[in-house]
C-alpha cells in the first residue's frame, strides 16, 4: 500500500503551507519594520491585521491538514519504516509550532509570550525548509524503493 498523498491532498498542504508562512513572515517584516505615517506620527501598516487574520484562519487550516495525514500517511510511512527522521522532526516542529501559536493567543504573561513568540517566528521561518528536505527524502525513498 502506497504513502503517497493524493495530489489534491499534497496541493492543499502545499498551498495552506505558503499562505501560513508567507502571512506569517510578512506579518513579522510589517510588524518589525514598516511604519507609515499616521495622523499623530507613525504606525503600524494596517496590511498587519489581515496578514495575522489570513496566519490565524490558514493555521486551521493546516491543522485539519495535519490531522487528515495521520491515519494514513504518517501510520503506513511508521509501519514501512520509510522517511522517519524527516517525518518525527516535522510533526515535532508543527507541535512546537502549535503550542507556541496557542501561547501567543491566549496566554497574557508578558514573558511566555516574549519567549513563545521567539520560538514561533524561528520554527516557523525554518518550516519551509524541514518540510522541502522531508518532501525530497519522500521522493527519495519512493524511488528507491521502486526499484
Amino acid at each position: 500500500m502506497p504513502i503517497k498523498l493524493g495530489q489534491i491532498h499534497q496541493w492543499y498542504l502545499y498551498v495552506v503551507g505558503v499562505v501560513l508562512t508567507l502571512s506569517g513572515a510578512l506579518w513579522l517584516y510589517f510588524h518589525y519594520f514598516v511604519r507609515i505615517e499616521g495622523e499623530f506620527g507613525p504606525m503600524h501598516h494596517p496590511i498587519e491585521h489581515f496578514l495575522i487574520s489570513t496566519h490565524g484562519i490558514t493555521a486551521a487550516l493546516m491543522m485539519i491538514g495535519l490531522g487528515s495525514v495521520i491515519p494514513g500517511h504518517i501510520v503506513r510511512a511508521w509501519t514501512m519504516r520509510r522517511n522517519l527522521w524527516t517525518g518525527i522532526f516535522m510533526l515535532l516542529t508543527m507541535a512546537v509550532l502549535s503550542v507556541s501559536g496557542y501561547f501567543l493567543y491566549y496566554l497574557g504573561a508578558e514573558g511566555i509570550r516574549d519567549v513563545s513568540a521567539i520560538v514561533h517566528w524561528v520554527v516557523g521561518l525554518a518550516l519551509p525548509v524541514v518540510a522541502w528536505v522531508h518532501i525530497q527524502r519522500g521522493f527519495k525513498t519512493r524511488k528507491l524503493s521502486n526499484r
